[in-house]
């Protein structure tokens, strides 16, 4: 399992990160979930899931697996481990969005925009907080496997905030991002995290 696939097609010094968000939650009262426990993938979502593992081994396979710790991404990353054969190695630098007590509200609750640089509101965690945490795992999954393909499960939110970081963007585009549940973005990066990116999606 640690011997990860050398990403010969791209270059001996690239690391090739699959950023894969978790399949449909099943949410029947539309509420904002959050890090709240108890909510898992629907049967859309677990089909998901099934498509991305098609477009993961078509276009790697990855060799690596990260997800966040939530049911959901947790669920999602069980249908990638089966398919490709990894284990799932979790990691809280994945997890959802704080948002403290706006979980169990609904969205039409939330600011508008409810991301921004600094944080919209005291209790909604910032972009940067969200770019500093995702980027830290991204420096620790390059350097524990060096020139990998790793596929990570994590949340809209943080995977676009850093989707953007690696596109020159800025948040006026995180609304708008097309980032449906069970889709997959690959980024190749350099041993340094960040020179020589090239962001894009799976379909």
């Amino acid at each position: 399992y640690l011997c990860a696939r050398q990403n010969r097609s791209r270059g001996k010094d690239l690391t090739t990160l699959y950023l894969v968000r978790h399949g449909e939650v099943y949410n029947p009262q539309g509420i904002i979930y959050g890090r709240l426990p108890g909510f898992g993938l629907s049967a859309r979502g677990q089909e998901q899931l099934k498509s991305a593992a098609t477009l993961l081994r078509a276009d790697g396979p990855p060799t690596i697996l990260y997800a966040s710790p939530m049911q959901r991404a947790q669920e999602s990353a069980t249908i990638l481990s089966e398919a490709l054969g990894l284990e799932i190695h979790t990691d809280e630098r994945l997890i959802e969005t704080s948002i403290g007590t706006f979980q169990g509200k609904h969205f039409a609750d939330l600011p508008k925009p409810y991301i921004s640089e600094e944080g919209a509101h005291p209790e909604i965690e910032s972009a940067a907080s969200m770019r500093h945490r995702l980027l830290r795992w991204v420096a620790d999954a390059q350097e524990r496997h060096p020139h990998a393909a790793i596929a990570a499960v994590s949340h809209r939110d943080p995977i676009i905030v850093a989707l953007l970081h690696w596109m020159g963007q800025d948040l006026t585009a995180l609304p708008g991002f097309a980032l449906d549940p069970g889709n997959v973005y690959a980024v190749d990066l350099k041993t340094n995290g960040d020179a020589g990116k090239t962001v894009r999606a799976l379909d």
